[in-house]
């Protein structure tokens, strides 16, 4: 008996793998012909039993979704009953999805055809995954701006995020889909949630070097009437600055299209002009003075080096010296400057950058390599100019040891925190 019945297991374990198998292959006809003659209670066991897979657990319409095959699909829908909102877990991009829906399947893996068929049987176009992720996130992750419309036009909600309030809007940003950002921000998408981490939507792109999609989040906030004009200027000027002086998106043309308009907006009602706050000229800047005028500025139009200059300064003033952005441009300045073989330049602007990082208690191991360091042939700067004769000053090598003292004295004082923790948790246990 017991020899029987497990022969009578393996024969539906065959049964439920060749329905699985088939609609995993897009194989339509077979599996029409493996459910047409089975019972109503069989076709219900076998649509709605899950078959692992290689890691995924699925039904046969959520991996047949999964795979894009829309005529699978359809006949299943039409033909026979299985449950259209049963979850199961698949793989994307490398990670394990729980809870995942044959519609959530269809628009993550980017088809639009199954899409439709799904959402036109009735299938919840909100129905969320174990960590809260819509449909509609999906395709905004693999950037499908036809499949994230079509389900907008469904009632898809786009302020739906997900367990660590990661929005819509956030992995469009992140992933850098232009069109899809564009057309959440169209749709009421709200720019400034931010997610559990603090960051917002223009975070994630400036995290990820999407300058197109931080001009587009940034002109979109300057619009909004809650913002203040002032606040307008200022974040399209650090817009304007920021293509100064970046190494992936330079572009100094932009830079000045963009100074140029807010210095513009700052005379734009004669009544109520609004003048810089100038902070005091940093030396590392040559000591530059910001432009306060059009006639000012349209005077270093050509000037390479003063607009280099004038956006440090502007990037300096907005962000404030505390803000842990603010070395990035200028070390990447003083490297242009070394590559030129102007290493007085190179290092005044190095020097400052160091500065910035330790008035922020920030470790600044690296930026002291960058001085001395011989790495793979490639010399630093200070190896690089006495390579080539280069005289190196008193104060500048003054400068970096102070500064490397400082950095092991805080070194010392972080250790020996550490020995009192660990003393105190051994005296704690024994």
């Amino acid at each position: 008996t017991s020899v029987a019945f497990g022969i009578l297991l393996l024969a539906l374990s065959l049964k439920k793998n060749r329905v699985y198998y088939a609609a995993r292959d897009g194989m339509a006809i077979t599996l029409y012909a493996l459910l047409a003659e089975k019972s109503d209670s069989e076709v219900h066991e076998l649509l709605n039993q899950v078959v692992e897979d290689d890691g995924q657990r699925c039904t046969p319409l959520i991996v047949a979704a999964r795979h894009g095959h829309d005529k699978v699909v359809k006949m299943l829908l039409s033909k026979f009953e299985p449950d259209i909102e049963q979850e199961g877990t698949v793989k994307f991009d490398g990670y394990v999805i729980e809870g995942a829906s044959a519609l959530w399947c269809a628009a993550g893996a980017g088809h639009l055809n199954v899409v439709k068929t799904l959402v036109k049987s009735g299938a919840n176009v909100n129905h969320p995954t174990k960590t809260n992720s819509t449909p509609l996130r999906a395709a905004c992750f693999d950037g499908r701006l036809d499949i994230v419309k079509y389900l907008t036009d469904h009632l898809a909600d786009i302020h739906i995020a997900n367990k660590y309030n990661n929005t819509c809007l956030m992995i469009a940003a992140y992933k850098g889909h232009l069109d899809v950002v564009s057309f959440l921000l169209e749709k009421g998408a709200n720019p400034d949630e931010k997610a559990h981490c603090g960051a917002t939507a223009l975070h994630f792109a400036s995290e990820c070097g999407h300058v197109a999609i931080v001009k587009e989040l940034l002109e979109y906030l300057v619009t909004r009437p809650e913002v203040s004009q002032e606040e307008r200027i200022e974040a399209l000027e650090l817009l304007g600055a920021s293509y100064a002086n970046d190494k992936d998106n330079y572009c100094l043309e932009l830079a000045y299209q963009y100074l140029h308009r807010t210095m513009e907006m700052r005379y734009s009602d004669p009544n109520n002009i609004i003048i810089k706050k100038l902070a005091k000229p940093v030396p590392a800047y040559e000591n530059w003075v910001e432009c306060q005028t059009l006639e000012e500025l349209e005077a270093i139009q050509l000037n390479h080096n003063a607009l280099h200059m004038e956006s440090l300064s502007i990037r300096e003033r907005i962000l404030g010296t505390h803000n842990p952005e603010v070395p990035h441009p200028v070390i990447f300045r003083g490297a242009v400057f070394a590559d030129n073989a102007r290493f007085d330049r190179c290092i005044d602007l190095w020097l400052h950058a160091l500065h910035l990082r330790q008035l922020n208690k920030v470790s600044v191991v690296k930026d002291l390599l960058r001085f001395a360091q011989v790495s793979l042939g490639r010399y630093f700067v200070f190896s690089q100019m006495i390579h080539v004769g280069v005289d190196l000053t008193f104060s500048q090598v003054e400068d970096v040891l102070a500064a490397s003292v400082l950095e092991l004295e805080r070194n010392k004082r972080k250790n020996s925190k550490s020995k009192r923790s660990k003393n105190g948790i051994c005296t704690a246990v024994s």
